[in-house]
């Protein structure tokens, strides 16, 4: 049995799954398979996976009609024949050494249910940085246990391009919530904190490319359904870091709302934070009119065209 199948959505995504796809067939750890499933596409995404998978019989390919991010994952976690799953979207890439960096985990950590390795994220041509963390200051080759939510509140340590998971665990948990068409990552990060340690490697063997084309980022806030974070009320109160790990969360929300201008969903998302777990830029954004945000954004894209960065989440 291959130790790891790595699992693909593709969807519309013939400018830059060549480059993903490519990636993984260049991995030094060679005992995986690959788990495509086709959601529907109307481009050339599927040709491009069916012509590599003449080539290399370790690529599987599935279509369904188009469905989402949430079904489609799980339709690959369920079509998966390895004990554990990585996770990769089909515009992000891949570092030769990546499958063995997550190997690493699980050798050191065989009882590891979740695990996730370092990355970079790709914001143009001239800025590409490491993900914000505290574990930047430890070695490139530290491996361990970490507190998920205390370490998730810039970037998170999970992204769906650099999670490895038990395929049992991911079942167990009832996979993505398909009710929830962004941020349903974030759900089921929440879940798998809740009920197992997490495992990191800070050797970064990922990058996220976040300038690709046709990202679900770039989708209307009016026909996104988030997470329903009310719904971990109880174990928020037992769990000071789980609460402000949401109110982040619904801060980042409520921010995309005040900036698209819907006052009624703003004030809705505000209501529901603490403010105490927020810092204090992150406060004032909250307070800050939509007038002066709105420049104050294109301010910011046009620092990262020239490769600066600055973060409201540190």
């Amino acid at each position: 049995m291959t130790k790891f199948s790595v699992v693909i959505p593709l969807y519309n995504k013939e400018k830059d799954f060549p480059l993903t796809l490519s990636s993984v067939l260049a991995q030094t750890y060679t005992n995986f398979e690959v788990i495509i499933i086709n959601d529907g596409s109307t481009d050339g995404s599927l040709a491009i996976a069916e012509k590599e998978a003449l080539n290399d019989n370790r690529i599987k390919i599935f279509t369904n009609k188009n469905q989402g991010l949430a079904a489609t994952r799980n339709y690959g976690v369920e079509k998966a024949n390895s004990t554990h799953i990585a996770f990769l979207d089909a515009d992000d890439y891949w570092e030769p050494w990546h499958i063995e960096n997550m190997n690493a985990i699980l050798l050191k950590f065989p009882h590891a249910q979740w695990f996730s390795a370092a990355y970079k994220k790709v914001y143009s041509p001239n800025l590409t940085r490491k993900m914000v963390s505290s574990l930047n200051q430890k070695s490139e080759d530290w491996i361990g246990e970490v507190k998920f939510f205390e370490n998730s509140l810039a970037d998170s340590l999970v992204h769906p391009s650099n999670l490895g998971m038990k395929k049992s665990f991911f079942l167990s948990l009832g996979g993505h919530n398909t009710n929830i068409t962004f941020a349903e990552d974030t759900d089921l990060w929440i879940r798998a904190a809740l009920k197992a340690p997490f495992y990191f490697s800070n050797k970064v063997s990922v990058k996220i490319i976040l300038n690709s084309s046709n990202r679900i980022n770039h989708s209307k806030l009016n026909s996104r359904i988030y997470p329903d974070f009310s719904i971990y009320t109880s174990d928020a109160k037992k769990n000071p870091a789980l609460q402000k790990y949401i109110d982040v969360h619904l801060f980042s929300i409520a921010l995309g709302y005040k900036l698209s201008g819907d006052a009624k969903k703003f004030n809705d998302y505000k209501s529901k934070i603490s403010l105490k777990n927020l810092n204090s830029r992150q406060v004032l954004l909250l307070k800050t009119p939509r007038k002066v945000l709105l420049t104050s954004k294109l301010f910011k894209q046009k620092l990262q065209g020239f490769g600066i960065y600055f973060s409201i989440y540190k």
